[in-house]
C-alpha cells in the first residue's frame, strides 16, 4: 500500500551529476553523494492509557487527515480450512455495517463525511485506513472505532461477497499468473506449508457470519496494534481523542489468550529451525501448459529469515539484491535479459529480508525462519528457456566472482539515493515510524542506514551470494505453451543445469 507500512523501496531516478556527460553505459554513471539525514521521531510517538503507540505527524498544507490502524494479523495465522478468512473478516467489517449501521446506513454515513475508509489483509497484517477531511474528523474517528470493534458482519452482504468469490475462484485458472504463483509456492515451501494455501469452494462456504465474528474476537486484540496520523491535526487533541475511542481497548485475558494460542496450528517442535534453509521443497524444471503467445516464469527458493535487523549479512543482501535487479541505475538481470539480448518484456526480482523474533517452540508458525527468494519474468514461450538459463548464469557468477567496487558502489548510490523518498511526505513518515514498531525494527534502523550499507565490501556481498542463492535447488516454474517452450533455444542447456522439465499436476 502506497501510505502505510510499505518497506518496498520507491523507484526514483538518482541524482546525477549535472557536469558529466551522457555516460555509454548504466555503469558509467556517476551520482550526486547523499546527504539525507533521516528525522528524528522524537516528539512523534505517543500512548494511549492501554499502552496503544500512535504516531503523528502533522501538516496544514491542505484540510485533510490520513489515519491508519494495523494489526498484526494475517494470513499466517490461518488455520487449515480458513483460508481466506483474515480478508474477508476484514473486508466484512468495512461492508456489513459496524454498531447502530446497517451496511447501506454505514456507506452512506461514510459518504456524507467525503471520507475513505478500507479494511485490507496480507500475510503478516490487516490494515485500516480513513482519509478524510480535518472538519470531519471527530465523527470519521467514531466511525473507525464502530468498525474495529462493532462489525455487525452484515448476512446479505456476505452473500454477495461469497457469490463473488465463487467468480472469481472460477476466473482463475485462466490467469496465468494467479496458476504461476499458486504452483511455484506448492512447490517451492511445500503443498502442507501455509504459505501454500489458497481459496477454494470450501472454504468460501466456510465464510458464515458466526465464523467471522469468532475470527474478529479471536485475533483484533491491542497488543501489537498501531496507529499512524498525519496531516491538518494538532497531535496533542487528536492523541486525546484516541485516548477516549481506542484507550480502553484492552488485552485479552492470559487464560484467554492462552486458549487460543493452543487452537493456533503448530507443525514445529523440539528446537528453533535454522534461521536461513535454502533449496525449494521440490527443486528442477516444471512446466504448466498453457496456449499463447506470453509464457510467465518464476525461479528461486526458500529464503533468508534474519534474527535482528543489524545482520551484516542482511546489509550485503540488500546491497547484493539492488545489484541484481534493483530499481535504480544498474540490474544486471534487466541489462543482459532486456537491453542487451532481448530476451523478456518483464523481469521483478525480490530477497525477504524479514526479521523474526525469537519464539518459543509451541508459538512458533510451520514457516519460521522460511524466508523467500523469487525472479519473475514474462517472455514469449520461445525464449523462455533462454531466460531462465541466463538468470542462472547470473547467479552462478555471483557466487564465484567478486563484483567489482564500481558496481557495488554504483549500487549504494542508488540506494541512499532513493532512501529521502521513504520519508518525502507527512503520511510516509508516521507510516515508517509506525512500521518500526509493528516490524519490532529500531527507529535507529534509519539513522545507520547509510553507515551499514557503505561498510559492505565485496567479500561480504560474494558470501551473502554464497549463503542465501542456491542455483542448484531452485525450482522453475513456467506457466505457457510447454511444446514452445522445451523447443525454444538453449533448452539443452536448461536441461543440463536443472534437468527434463516435468509436468505441474495442478490441483
Amino acid at each position: 500500500m502506497g501510505r502505510l507500512f510499505v518497506l518496498a523501496v520507491c523507484i526514483a531516478a538518482p541524482a546525477v551529476l549535472p557536469a558529466q556527460a551522457v555516460p555509454a553505459h548504466p555503469a558509467d554513471l556517476q551520482f550526486a553523494p547523499s546527504l539525507f539525514e533521516p528525522p528524528a521521531v522524537s516528539g512523534m510517538r505517543f500512548e494511549l492509557r492501554n499502552g496503544l503507540p500512535v504516531y503523528v505527524v502533522p501538516d496544514r498544507s491542505l484540510p485533510l487527515v490520513d489515519i491508519v490502524l494495523a494489526l498484526p494479523v494475517g494470513d499466517r495465522n490461518e488455520a487449515p480450512g480458513e483460508e481466506g478468512m483474515v480478508s474477508m473478516t476484514a473486508a466484512m467489517a468495512r461492508r456489513g455495517g459496524a454498531g447502530h449501521m446497517g451496511p447501506e446506513e454505514l456507506d452512506d454515513a461514510i459518504d456524507a463525511l467525503g471520507a475513505r475508509v478500507d479494511g485490507s489483509s496480507s500475510w503478516t497484517r490487516t490494515v485500516f485506513v480513513l482519509d478524510i477531511g480535518s472538519k470531519a474528523l471527530e465523527r470519521g474517528l467514531e466511525i473507525l472505532a464502530s468498525i474495529l470493534f462493532e462489525p455487525r458482519f452484515d448476512e446479505v452482504r456476505l452473500a454477495q461477497a461469497r457469490a463473488n468469490l465463487r467468480v472469481s475462484l472460477a476466473a482463475r485458472e485462466d490467469e496465468a499468473h494467479a496458476v504461476l504463483d499458486r504452483e511455484w509456492q506448492r512447490l517451492v515451501h511445500g503443498p502442507a506449508s501455509p504459505r501454500s494455501r489458497r481459496l477454494t469452494e470450501a472454504s468460501v462456504a466456510a465464510f458464515e457470519r458466526d465464523a467471522l465474528a469468532a475470527f474478529h474476537r479471536r485475533f483484533w486484540r491491542q497488543e501489537g496494534a498501531v496507529i499512524a496520523a498525519s496531516g491538518d491535526v494538532e497531535p496533542e487533541r487528536l492523541v486525546a481523542r484516541l485516548d477516549e475511542l481506542f484507550g480502553s481497548w484492552q488485552a485479552l485475558p492470559a487464560s484467554q489468550t492462552d486458549a487460543d494460542r493452543k487452537a493456533e496450528p503448530s507443525d514445529v517442535s523440539g528446537e528453533p529451525e535454522a534461521v536461513f534453509e535454502a533449496v525449494a521443497v521440490s527443486p528442477g524444471w516444471w512446466t504448466v501448459d498453457r496456449p499463447g503467445s506470453q509464457a510467465a516464469m518464476a525461479l528461486g527458493h526458500r529464503g533468508a529469515v534474519f534474527d535482528h535487523w543489524d545482520d551484516r549479512d542482511r546489509w550485503a543482501l540488500l546491497l547484493l539484491a539492488e545489484i541484481l535487479d534493483g530499481p535504480g541505475a544498474v540490474s544486471r538481470l534487466r541489462s543482459r535479459l532486456q537491453l542487451e539480448e532481448g530476451l523478456t518484456y518483464r523481469v521483478v526480482t525480490w530477497f525477504d529480508l524479514d526479521v523474526v523474533a525469537a519464539e518459543p517452540a509451541s508459538e512458533r508458525s510451520a514457516d519460521h525462519g522460511v524466508g523467500e527468494f523469487r525472479i519473475f519474468l514474462e517472455t514469449a514461450p520461445e525464449s523462455a528457456a533462454a531466460a531462465a538459463a541466463a538468470v542462472l548464469e547470473e547467479l552462478t557468477r555471483l557466487r564465484r566472482a567478486t563484483v567489482p567496487e564500481v558496481e557495488i558502489a554504483t549500487a549504494r548510490r542508488s540506494l541512499l539515493a532513493r532512501l529521502p523518498l521513504l520519508f518525502d511526505r507527512a503520511e510516509t513518515v508516521a507510516g515508517r515510524f509506525a512500521e518500526d514498531e509493528l516490524l519490532g525494527r529500531p527507529h535507529g534502523y534509519w539513522s545507520v542506514y547509510g553507515e551499514r550499507l557503505r561498510a559492505v565490501s565485496a567479500a561480504d556481498i560474494r558470501r551473502a551470494a554464497q549463503r542465501f542463492i542456491d542455483p542448484e535447488g531452485v525450482v522453475l516454474a513456467v506457466v505457457g505453451d510447454s511444446e514452445a517452450v522445451r523447443a525454444g533455444r538453449a533448452a539443452e542447456d536448461l536441461r543440463r543445469m536443472l534437468g527434463a522439465p516435468r509436468l505441474v499436476e495442478t490441483q
